[in-house]
């Protein structure tokens, strides 16, 4: 039975069904413009990253301006850019309807589809306790999760005991696992720990945990080594199983809320950036030949053409940013279900990958 086990996982290993684009830990990049990216795409605050765009825009403009690309001394050709860029502003009430919209559907239901809803939530919680054996489980969103990995790595030391008299194939394979986990495992339940939902450190323990590769790794384990396994080693690989379906199930939920959160700070932000600089903008179209008028200094009306271009970048540069990091997480995760990994990766990002074949 042993050698037959033990043909079946090399002839499976050879296919190389190893998951190629497991997520790194965005911990330690190996330069400058990987950590950069990984500021931009995920880890940055969007206000900053919206404030850097408006600088860039700023400078840009600067830049026209003295190529004479741009003539502030024109009316008509400043009246006309502002013109254009107001024109382009104004989708954006469409924009912030339409993600009001989305928000707002998840939130109407009638009195049966909420107290099916709430009895879903007792029964998945009820689930959790079972699992993980703490009773009541935590209520708040960053805490149950962390309870949840804790869980799993408890039970995946757990194995590792169970497992130190079994024979050497089964050995090695728990420890690779064990080795590999733990660490993500600890990383996890100590950035949990100091934050709570709402932050993006939260979001970046869902990102970057993995738990359909490490449920793949569990699974490959049960399957090729399943005449050799004691019973405790069949039970604790129940049980990691079990843990992380809570936890890939968690994972899912948090991301969307946090989603609808992002989307939802957007919508507020583009009113308040979009309000003021469509008034910014009406004004220099009105005004801007009586300004040129009083003739000031020439640096004057360069500062105002090049503040003015800038002040009706705004919206799109906050709508950049929040997009960004929106699809970046929804890309990396949009596949994640159970077993299955096809998680995208940033530019340039270099991701961790487990060699079935070692």
């Amino acid at each position: 039975m042993g050698d037959e086990s033990t043909q079946r996982r090399h002839e499976v290993a050879d296919e190389d069904d190893t998951p190629q684009s497991q997520p790194d830990p965005l911990v330690g990049a190996e330069s400058r413009t990987d950590a950069w990216l990984h500021w931009l795409y995920l880890h940055g605050d969007r206000r900053a990253v919206s404030g850097l765009m408006l600088v860039a825009t700023f400078v840009a403009s600067l830049a026209l301006i003295r190529s004479s690309l741009i003539t502030p001394a024109a009316a008509d050709d400043v009246v006309a850019i502002s013109s254009t860029l107001i024109g382009g502003m104004l989708p954006f009430i469409t924009v912030v309807l339409a993600i009001n919209q989305l928000i707002l559907s998840e939130e109407f239901g009638t009195t049966g589809a909420f107290f099916e809803r709430i009895e879903e939530t007792a029964d998945f919680r009820k689930s959790i306790e079972s699992h993980t054996g703490v009773r009541p489980s935590p209520a708040e969103p960053s805490a149950l999760l962390r309870t949840l990995i804790e869980a799993k790595r408890r039970t995946s030391l757990g194995l590792r005991n169970v497992c130190l008299d079994a024979e050497a194939e089964l050995r090695e394979d728990v420890e690779e696992f064990v080795s590999a986990t733990i660490p993500r495992d600890d990383d996890s339940i100590d950035s949990l720990g100091e934050t709570t939902f709402g932050t993006f450190e939260v979001i970046s323990v869902i990102l970057h945990y993995n738990d359909p590769w490490q449920l793949q790794e569990v699974r490959k384990i049960s399957e090729y080594h399943r005449f050799e396994l004691s019973a405790a080693a069949d039970d604790q690989l129940e049980r990691l199983e079990e843990l992380l379906g809570d936890i890939h199930v968690c994972r899912q939920y948090f991301k969307t809320v946090y989603m609808q959160q992002e989307l939802a700070d957007l919508s507020k932000i583009l009113l308040y950036v979009g309000f003021p600089t469509l008034l910014a903008g009406a004004f220099i179209v009105l005004s801007y030949g009586n300004l040129l008028a009083l003739e000031l200094h020439s640096y004057v009306y360069v500062v105002v053409v090049a503040a003015t271009i800038t002040a009706l970048f705004s919206p799109f540069a906050v709508l950049l940013a929040y997009v960004l990091r929106i699809a970046t997480i929804a890309r990396r995760t949009a596949a994640d279900f159970g077993p299955f990994v096809l998680q995208q990766q940033l530019p340039r990002e270099d991701l961790e990958t487990s060699d079935a074949g070692d």
